[in-house]
């Protein structure tokens, strides 16, 4: 595609490479989009009026530039290859990443990366391999692939430590960040230009695609990262003394840590081997050892799916139910949420609700001490986290304000969403809806419990039958405001709308939903119980005289013994043992 006031500037949008009926919108690089770019490059290469390539997310200049390679080409099998997806060629003449990488950074004709949004993994690789870089104040850099047991594949770590050193590859590629911003590219030489409020990034691109167009061979080459060596440490430090620093930091190998270590010994290869071509051999072993042996590689990516897949709300597309105003407002964060209990849980529960935005929140509790305790452990919760600089005064402020307090039920009237969280007993249960069902105005408004094994069909029994499509089960895990997993228990009344909101607003609170049926424990807890039962039992039968400590037991089933992160009394410490 030509720029209408420079012609001879051929722009190139990768989300055109989308197969016709195909969605793709975080403008994934998979086998169709990557077949698009290589005949688009060639043709623009090979055209004599063009001279200079933009390269784009979108052909407006707009969204997001693209968030990497298709992590479904990824099988990791031993009797499976991946389909050309980065490192291996395709049989069938599929491109890899690589091959994209390489023909962009061996263009003879400067080719422009335009950044805006997500610019990540396979996408910030061919950003590279750019001549140049420019991007707007949305685009969030950086190469992620070790939170999915893997190393960047296509160049990132060999790239990225020449143009910026190897301290700031280290932080981008180690720690799997996905947020650089638009003023770390310019600090660290990612960056070449930021579009302003006064010019679009595509402005900004095709002036410097123009530019560009005009510098010899030899200064075309300066701006080729494989031509170029790993500076110096601007700070003194030895490279390799930086890769032993940051080593020490990251898990062993057995504890989660083996695609961290193996990014490090990539970059080591970017200045320890004597050629850009030895580095990208060492990268490309490195890779595709990881994805066809690596166990751990595999689970990350199981998880990858899996949690994309639970909150997604696809499950729910064959259960008809119309939207309701409550629920779309939910959606968008926004809303009036009411907690029942001031315990452990429910402050717990409040806190996350309070801190993605939502309010005002009302935490409600018969006992006035403990209502008082509980709104005193959420500001003192929220301070913490100032004075950790997790959080900025401001926001603090913001959130504190949206805490509501009462002993009085009836101040839930107004709520869009309920969470009752009192402690595991039925009969209250069904005591505190019959009360709800009386009280909410809105009836759209979501009634949850938080029960961790009680019957969600007994508890909706308390409502209104026009109610009970809105009354499922929300089961946070303890501590609420830190543990990620919520079970939302569908219950035989359950609309498929409901269970869509439930999945939207637990992803609001930066948490992971995923939903279960209505049968004792649902799924978490019905899987602790066997080994929690008999871990107590060996307490019981050989602890005191026997000789037999909670620490042999916590050990026996730990890390270093069966394996599990955390032994079961120890869970029951971090949870509290207040908790049913």
């Amino acid at each position: 595609m030509s720029n209408d006031s420079s012609p001879n500037v051929s722009i190139i949008a990768i989300s055109n490479g989308t197969p016709p009926g195909k969605t793709n919108p975080v403008n994934a690089l998979g086998a169709h989009v990557r077949q698009y770019l290589q005949k688009s490059l060639n043709d623009s290469l090979s055209d004599p009026k063009v001279t200079a390539i933009v390269l784009v997310g979108r052909p407006d200049g707009k969204g997001i530039f693209s968030a990497g390679a298709d992590i479904k080409e990824f099988s990791g099998s031993d009797d499976e290859s991946p389909t050309g997806g980065v490192t291996t060629s395709d049989p069938d003449g599929i491109p890899t990443l690589n091959d994209l990488a390489h023909l962009i950074e061996k263009s003879p004709k400067p080719i422009i990366a335009a950044l805006t949004g997500a610019t990540l993994g396979g996408g910030m690789e061919l950003a590279l391999a750019a001549q140049y870089r420019v991007a707007d104040n949305t685009m969030k850099y950086g190469l992620p692939e070790v939170k999915i047991g893997l190393i960047p594949g296509a160049g990132g770590t060999q790239r990225l430590p020449r143009l910026c050193g190897v301290r700031h590859a280290l932080d981008v590629i180690v720690r799997g960040k996905i947020n650089g911003t638009a003023s770390e590219g310019l600090k660290f030489g990612f960056l070449d230009g930021v579009a302003s409020e006064e010019e679009g990034i595509l402005e900004v691109a095709v002036r410097w695609a123009n530019w560009a167009s005009t510098l010899s061979p030899e200064k075309m080459d300066s701006r080729r990262l494989c031509f170029k060596a790993v500076p110096n440490d601007e700070e003194g430090m030895d490279n390799s003394d930086l890769c032993d620093l940051v080593l020490q930091s990251v898990p062993p190998k057995d504890m989660g840590g083996e695609s961290a270590h193996a990014t490090i010994e990539a970059i080591r290869a970017s200045f320890e081997l004597p050629s850009f071509q030895q580095g990208m051999e060492a990268e490309k072993n490195i890779f595709n050892d990881l994805l066809y042996h690596s166990l751990a590689g595999r689970a990350y990516r199981h998880i990858f799916f899996a949690e994309r897949s639970s909150s997604s709300g696809r499950q729910f597309s064959t259960m008809k139910s119309a939207p309701t105003i409550v629920g779309s407002r939910l959606k968008k964060g926004k809303g009036a949420i009411g907690v029942i209990g001031a315990g452990t849980m429910g402050r717990g529960i409040a806190i996350s609700f309070l801190r993605a935005g939502f309010g005002p929140v009302t935490l409600v509790d018969v006992n006035p001490k403990g209502l008082d305790a509980g709104i005193k452990y959420i500001q003192a919760t929220i301070h913490g986290e100032v004075k950790k600089g997790r959080t900025p005064g401001y926001k603090a402020k913001g959130i504190l304000n949206n805490i509501k307090s009462s002993s009085d039920i009836s101040y839930l009237a107004d709520c869009d969403l309920v969470v009752e969280a009192v402690f595991e007993n039925l009969e209250v249960k069904k005591e505190i809806f019959t009360k709800l069902n009386n009280l909410v105005v809105k009836k759209d408004a979501l009634l949850l419990s938080n029960t961790s094994t009680l019957d969600v069909d007994a508890i909706a029994s308390s409502l209104a039958p026009e109610r009970r499509q809105y009354c499922a089960g929300m089961h946070f895990f303890s501590p609420a405001h830190i543990m990620k997993l919520v079970e939302v228990v569908r219950g035989k009344a359950t609309s498929g709308a409901t269970l869509e909101i439930i999945c939207a607003v637990t992803k609001r609170i930066k948490k992971v939903p995923v939903v279960v049926g209505n049968c004792d424990g649902f799924v978490g807890n019905r899987m602790m119980y066997p080994y929690t039962s008999e871990s107590a039992l060996l307490l019981a039968d050989y602890g005191g005289k026997g000789g037999l400590t909670i620490s042999d037991v916590d050990n026996a089933l730990g890390r270093k013994g069966h394996g599990m992160a955390i032994g079961p009394f120890l869970v029951s410490d971090v949870a509290g043992n207040d908790i049913g």
